[in-house]
């Protein structure tokens, strides 16, 4: 459940200070229940206060005063706590959290002046910083389950569209950086995969670094999968063009070929005594360990929404590293194809070299 109150307008000392053209003052609450079976209940609370305002240039400015957050873990099953007890990292993150702190979000975006029916550029910027336990951290209020941390994360996008096609370009680069030897709360943290993101993998389903990949026989079972880290790099390429009009004024049918590069990692060791396990970023084994997927996918186009299909193969692999520095193109054909897709006896290469989702609107 989620519940927002605005209240419009703001005073003229911040509508100044900031040169903003309107804005509003706001306060969010919000409240969510995760089962994931066989592992853990997970609540949340969450609670936002603040401002948003525009100004001449329609440059966006959030600012949240007040910015809190309380996840609390129970029912762990014993599969789950064992799993914690093994590893270092995930015992620092999956835990009962409260974060308490304020945060700043600007994002603009830029239309060439100059552009035609017959090309258009565009380009966005979005930039978010965060803190916990800095300023209404330092209050005495959940000190047992409070975290500390600064988070930073920017984007850029850029869009050269023609009538019937278009080139998009996205970068996104995040950190976030625990301070006094505390951690990221496991929802504070980053991650790849899916349908907006590295698409060659499932959801949170890239990295940690260089982190092999767990025998698929216990992925398909219950067993925790998740990869989250405290930092992320990606960038995505997509050439978009139309194919065909399926009804007129109605559904459009539109084709990408696309490339994901990226990977998340740790900012420390995982394991207890400082005994690395590929998961540390490090600047020498950036190369080793980026990811990168490359596939084609259909959008059917409603004018009001867009219905999105992607597959996409892995050509470099970081769980892989250690080998051709990860290169390694999935071994499939025109004659094996449809075979290795579709059939049952082949689910562990699809799990070790393709991924297909489905998706609403672009992905960027």
């Amino acid at each position: 459940y989620t519940n927002t109150v605005l209240k419009p307008g703001l005073s003229p000392g911040i509508a100044k200070f900031f040169k903003l053209k309107s804005g509003d003052a706001f306060i969010n609450s919000g409240f969510s229940y995760n089962n994931r079976l066989n592992l853990f209940s997970l609540q949340s609370l969450n609670l936002n206060t603040g401002f948003t305002g525009l100004d001449k240039k329609n440059r966006t400015y959030v600012f949240r005063v007040l910015n809190a957050n309380y996840s609390y873990l129970y029912n762990q099953s014993e599969a789950f706590s064992k799993l914690l007890r093994e590893n270092l990292f995930l015992r620092y993150s999956y835990n009962t959290a409260f974060t308490l702190g304020t945060a700043f979000s600007y994002s603009s975006t830029f239309r060439n002046p100059k552009h035609t029916l017959s090309l258009s550029k565009e380009r966005g910027f979005k930039f978010n910083i965060e803190e916990s336990g800095l300023t209404w951290g330092l209050l005495p209020i959940l000190k047992n389950v409070r975290k500390r941390f600064v988070k930073l994360d920017a984007e850029y996008k850029y869009t050269v569209a023609k009538a019937k096609s278009a080139i998009a370009f996205r970068a996104f680069a995040g950190v976030g950086i625990p301070l006094f030897n505390d951690s990221l709360p496991f929802f504070k943290q980053f991650y790849g995969g899916g349908s907006n993101s590295m698409r060659g993998w499932p959801l949170r389903g890239i990295g940690i670094g260089g982190q092999k990949l767990i025998p698929y026989s216990a992925s398909t079972s219950n067993i925790f999968n998740d990869r989250t880290g405290d930092m992320q790099l990606e960038t995505n390429i997509e050439f978009r063009h139309d194919i065909a009009r399926i009804i007129p004024d109605l559904i459009t049918l539109k084709g990408a070929a696309f490339i994901d590069i990226g990977n998340i990692w740790n900012l420390r060791d995982s394991k207890p005594g400082g005994v690395s396990d590929q998961t540390k970023f490090e600047l020498k084994n950036l190369y080793k360990q980026i990811g990168l997927s490359a596939g084609y996918g259909f959008r059917f186009d409603f004018s009001y929404l867009i219905l999105r299909t992607d597959l996409s193969f892995r050509f470099k692999r970081p769980e892989s590293s250690d080998v051709n520095n990860g290169w390694k193109a999935p071994p499939i054909g025109f004659n094996d194809a449809f075979q290795k897709i579709f059939s049952k006896k082949f689910r562990q290469w699809r799990y070790e070299n393709f991924n297909f989702t489905v998706g609403i609107n672009y992905p960027f």
